[in-house]
């Protein structure tokens, strides 16, 4: 776990570094006997539910997809063409409109995620730039089930989950309970982390058209001895380092409460009428947490050395979406027209943070230092109100293609109460439109283009600022996409893309305060590939380049040239698996990634070098005692590729070595 505004530590793994839980005392061999336990539960057949779980073969295009603990794709929630979709605002459960305060995802609660860019996105009621990430629940069915899966790995980590699901009245309601215990799974962040997590998912049908789910999950750690955060200062050339080698301080540790709750409900009032909604609500409780902080990192492998202890903090939101839709059929024609009203209340509270200065140390030998009294000053507060109500109408003729056109009218409110006669509000009205189409070119071949406003939220100020923690103002946005899709067959089909997203900038000043400093804009290419037309055989491939430009106002920390420091220009991903038949249940992946250089400094001088890595799998799945089961194994980074990246608040975050990860699965 890290501080909000801190992008995920292990920015090139193939897994959620943060889908962790509580403590496992078991290690692999003892969890086998749990998963069959657990699998004999109930001596109904069902359907696998983890045995099987599989993101390659699940993946739809190479954009982005989220099955269990398995992630693959150009994309993620925190990454899509350079920006951050979770920080924006651009989250769905279940395809409504979401606002995510917590800063993990629960996977408990969710089976997974897909991102939707693109083509993909213009099936969601105004789809915002930067791409779109929707969250899968756990909704039951009315089969009794029960699967565990017990992983081993990566290092130290231990993890066991256990997900259920019964029908309580036939055809009418149904639940679902999941729970997990995980430990030192966040390897990346402290020496010793913890975890546990729980769930629970009901789906009730009080009349034929109607469909009611609600949920509720929770999920509470700690850790351990904090690895440092290294900051680059945007002008030297980073030195290389292992994470797992920073140095720790003893009394270092953080802990966390995470809860994501809501109800959805789904009405087919008619024929041609239906209405959906969407209740949500997401809460973060934070502990006394410390953030030990490596600043300005130089070759010659010296940093300063801070130490920022963060008092008792809070965020949470309650957000809705309500959809209300005439769709109509006729023949090959059809029209829909949708009205919406969704809203967002948040409130958060960062500030008073105690800072220790160490000065100046070795980023290899840092002495250990005695734990100080803290005194905390008074923190600051941020209320936010967002209120959109819109209308959008699609006509869709098959063989032809389809037009969509929006307007979404947002209301925005905020207001930040700091200690002291500092006060500031905002409020801004604004008509959002949305544009969309698709054309049949015949032969497998589709044209899609796109065009999106919207009202977003950027990247929180992170923890080398000094107002650190400050979540800046909602500001606009605007993107346009299009392309080509080419689908001659099931087994094959290819997109190629172009976009241009443009957003303000914010970033850090010569005062070292996180501030608006300009405006960027994306431009960029993007192309995905799947191919499955050989027996047992899934390929997906994509690659993203991004042309990224930054034009200042208001000059940052240094002298600064035109590319700003993160994104990566480009990306390419490649994804295997394989299974035949006379294999006999023996399967076999492989997921290879590449990174072009990217600057790392403010002048555009220095470049990080190109960085590749390959992860390579195999697995056995068979039937034991009726029962679906697999064990996985798999090696992140075989070639032991060293390497850093950045992120665009300057975040260090080094590649992993190599790594194993043994996973055992079950079903009932």
């Amino acid at each position: 776990m890290r501080p909000a505004g801190v992008q995920p530590r292990s920015s090139h793994s193939s897994r959620d570094r943060c889908a962790g839980m509580s403590s496992l005392g078991a290690a692999t061999s003892a969890s086998a006997a749990v998963l069959l336990a657990a699998a004999s539960l109930t001596a109904l057949p069902a359907d696998a539910q983890r045995a099987e779980e599989n993101a390659i073969v699940a993946a739809n295009d190479a954009f982005g997809t989220s099955v269990g603990r398995q992630t693959i794709g150009l994309y993620s929630p925190t990454n899509a063409r350079g920006f951050n979709p979770i920080q924006a605002g651009n989250v769905r459960i279940e395809g409504l409109y979401f606002d995510q305060e917590v800063q993990t995802t629960n996977s408990s609660l969710f089976s997974g995620s897909d991102m939707r860019i693109g083509l993909a996105a213009q099936s969601y009621s105004f789809p915002s730039p930067t791409g779109i990430a929707d969250y899968k629940l756990r909704t039951p069915g009315d089969v009794p089930t029960v699967s565990a899966i017990a992983t081993r790995g990566p290092f130290e980590g231990k993890t066991l989950q256990v997900d259920s699901q019964y029908p309580l009245i036939a055809e009418r309601l149904s639940a679902s309970l999941s729970v997990a215990g995980y430990q030192d799974f966040d390897y990346n962040a402290a020496r010793r982390s913890r975890q546990h997590s729980a769930a629970l998912v009901l789906r009730f049908h009080p009349a034929e058209h109607v469909e009611i789910v609600p949920f509720i999950g929770y999920q509470a750690g700690g850790e351990h001895r904090e690895l440092p955060l290294v900051y680059a200062d945007g002008v030297h050339q980073l030195p290389h380092f292992q994470e797992r080698q920073l140095p720790t301080q003893e009394w270092s540790s953080w802990g966390w409460g995470q809860t994501t709750a809501g109800v959805i409900a789904k009405d087919a009032l008619s024929r041609t009428w239906t209405l959906t909604v969407g209740l949500f609500h997401s809460k973060e409780n934070d502990r006394q947490n410390f953030n030990d902080l490596l600043t300005g990192p130089l070759p010659n492998r010296t940093a300063d050395h801070v130490m920022d202890i963060v008092p008792p903090s809070a965020a949470g939101s309650y957000s809705g979406d309500l959809r209300l839709a005439r769709l109509v059929t006729d023949g090959v024609h059809q029209h829909e027209l949708q009205f919406s009203a969704r809203r967002r209340q948040v409130e958060r509270d960062y500030g008073g943070d105690f800072l220790i200065d160490f000065g100046s140390i070795s980023i290899d030998h840092t002495p250990p230092a005695a734990e100080p009294p803290l005194v905390f000053s008074a923190k600051s507060r941020d209320d936010t109100r967002q209120t959109g109500i819109g209308v959008d109408y699609f006509e869709r003729w098959k063989g032809v293609g389809a037009l969509g056109l929006g307007v979404l009218r947002t209301d925005y409110s905020r207001s930040v109460t700091s200690p002291g006669p500092v006060s500031a509000r905002q409020r801004t009205s604004t008509l959002l439109p949305t544009a969309s189409f698709t054309a049949d070119a015949g032969h497998g071949v589709a044209l899609y283009g796109s065009y999106t406003r919207g009202l977003e939220d950027s990247v929180i100020a992170p923890a080398s600022a000094i107002n650190r923690g400050e979540p800046p103002p909602a500001t606009p946005t605007w993107q346009i996409d299009g392309g080509i899709k080419y689908q001659p067959g099931r087994n094959l089909e290819a997109l190629l893309g172009v976009f241009d997203v443009h957003k303000l900038y914010f970033n850090l000043d010569p005062n070292n305060v996180y501030r608006q400093l300009g405006d960027v804009s994306n431009r960029g290419l993007e192309a995905s590939a799947t191919l499955s037309g050989v027996e047992g055989l899934k390929v997906v491939a994509g690659l993203v380049i991004i042309r990224s430009a930054v034009r200042r106002r208001t000059v940052g920390m240094n002298a600064a040239g035109t590319v700003p420091v993160g994104p990566v220009p480009q990306t390419v991903n490649l994804n295997i698996d394989y299974s035949p038949t006379s294999w006999r249940g023996w399967g076999a992946s492989l997921q290879w990634t590449r990174l072009s250089s990217r600057v790392e400094t403010d002048d555009d001088r220095y470049e990080l070098p190109p960085l590749s890595t390959l992860n390579v799998g195999v697995r056995y799945t068979r039937k034991l005692f009726d029962h679906p089961i697999s064990v996985r194994f798999d090696v992140a980074n075989l070639t032991n590729t060293s390497g850093l990246a950045i992120s665009p608040l300057y975040l260090v975050l080094p590649q992993d070595r190599r790594n194993f990860i043994l996973t055992l699965a079950i079903d009932s």
